[in-house]
C-alpha cells in the first residue's frame, strides 16, 4: 500500500523556471540542462521502481521520497517499505553502462561511453540511513524496526559486477524487475513479527508528518546572479518574454497572442526562483508593470486572494496557495 506517493521534486521545477529565464548563451545553462536531464532520468527510474513495488502484498506500507531531520543532519530515503516482520530501505539507481561494486575499498565505479568514473557508494549511503532512521524512531519513542536494505537498478541494460568478496552486499543489488522476488527471499530471514499492523500505521503517520521537503535556493545552487534572470510574463504560445499588460489581458507583441492567465506561470517561476513571499514592489518589478500602473497592480495582486501579513508598503503576500494548490 502506497502511504506516501512521489512528488515532482522542487529542485526540478526550480531548474525548469531558471532555464526559461536565462539567455541561451549564459555560461551556466549547459550545466543546469545536464543536471536537469539527470534529475529527469532519476524520476523515470523511480517510476520503474514504483511499478514493481505496486505488486507487493498489502502487509507493506510504502513511503516514497521520505526526508527527515536527525540532529543536525537530513537524510532522504528513496523508498521505505514497512511490514510487521522486516522493513526495507530501497535505494534506487538509474545508471547506464556497467557498475562495479568494489567491496575492498567501499567504492562504486561506473564505465560508460569509454569513460571510467567513481560514483557514490550506495551501500555506505543506505547503512547511514539505517543508522539515522533507527535513531529517529528511538528519539520519537516509536517501535524499533527490523531494518534491511536493497539497491535497485532501474535500467535493465545496466551490467552489474562485483569486485571483492561480500556475498551479503552482492545479494542486495538487484535489477528492479527482480526486486519483489529478492524481497521475498530476504523475508524468510525474519520469520517472526516484531511490530503489529497498528503500530506500523502509527509509525507511517509520524514519518509522513515529519517529512521535510528539499527546497534549495536554486540561484545559490548554480551561483546565478538575479540580474541574469529575465523578468516578465512568458507568452504561452511562442514562449517569448515579456508580454505586455493590456487592460485585463496580457499581449505578446511577437505573435499577437492574448492571455488572461499568463501571469500565473510567471508567479510560479518567481516562487521557485525567489521563494514564496512577494511584495507589491517585487510583484510589479517581476511582471514588468510600469510605475504608472502600480495602483492597478495592487488591485491585481489583491484579486489573487493570497494570504498576507504586514501593512501598506510593508505588506507581504504568500504565493504558496497559488502555486501548490
Amino acid at each position: 500500500m502506497f502511504y506516501k506517493d512521489r512528488d515532482i521534486p522542487y529542485k526540478l521545477k526550480a531548474e525548469e523556471a531558471l532555464m526559461r529565464r536565462l539567455n541561451a548563451n549564459h555560461p551556466k545553462l549547459p550545466l543546469i540542462e545536464e543536471e536537469y536531464r539527470k534529475n529527469l532520468a532519476g524520476i523515470r527510474g523511480e517510476k520503474e521502481l514504483d511499478y514493481h513495488l505496486s505488486s507487493l502484498n498489502d502487509t507493506y506500507l510504502i513511503i516514497n521520497d521520505l526526508r527527515l531531520q536527525q540532529g543536525i543532519h537530513f537524510f532522504q530515503i528513496d523508498s521505505l517499505l514497512i511490514s510487521p516482520k522486516v522493513s526495507f530501505i530501497i535505494d534506487s539507481k538509474n545508471i547506464a553502462g556497467t557498475i562495479i561494486f568494489d567491496h575492498e575499498f567501499n567504492q562504486c565505479i561506473r564505465f560508460f561511453n569509454e569513460k571510467e568514473e567513481g560514483i557514490r557508494d550506495p551501500f555506505t549511503q543506505v547503512q547511514r540511513h539505517i543508522r539515522l532512521l533507527s535513531q529517529w524512531l528511538n528519539e520519537h519513542k516509536l517501535p524499533a524496526l527490523n531494518l534491511d536494505y536493497l539497491v535497485a537498478i532501474s535500467r535493465p541494460s545496466t551490467i552489474i559486477k562485483s569486485k571483492g568478496t561480500n556475498s551479503y552486499s552482492n545479494f542486495r543489488v538487484v535489477h528492479a524487475a527482480h526486486l519483489i522476488s529478492r524481497i521475498s527471499d530476504l523475508e524468510k530471514r525474519y520469520p517472526k513479527e516484531n511490530t503489529s499492523i497498528k503500530e506500523i500505521k502509527r509509525i507511517g503517520k509520524q514519518l509522513v508528518k515529519y517529512h521535510v521537503p528539499y527546497k534549495p535556493n536554486i540561484l545559490d545552487t548554480y551561483s546565478i546572479h538575479p540580474y541574469d534572470v529575465k523578468n516578465g510574463v512568458q507568452c504561452p504560445q511562442c514562449k517569448a518574454i515579456p508580454m505586455q499588460k493590456v487592460y485585463g489581458s496580457w499581449y505578446c507583441p511577437l505573435c499577437q497572442t492574448f492571455s488572461k492567465t499568463a501571469h500565473i506561470p510567471a508567479l510560479s517561476d518567481y516562487y521557485f526562483l525567489y521563494g514564496c513571499n512577494i511584495t507589491l514592489s517585487q510583484f510589479s518589478d517581476f511582471l514588468l508593470l510600469p510605475k504608472s500602473k502600480r495602483k492597478s497592480a495592487s488591485s491585481f495582486l489583491i484579486s489573487l486572494n493570497l494570504p498576507c501579513s504586514g501593512y501598506k508598503k510593508g505588506r507581504v503576500y504568500d504565493l504558496t496557495s497559488l502555486i501548490e494548490k
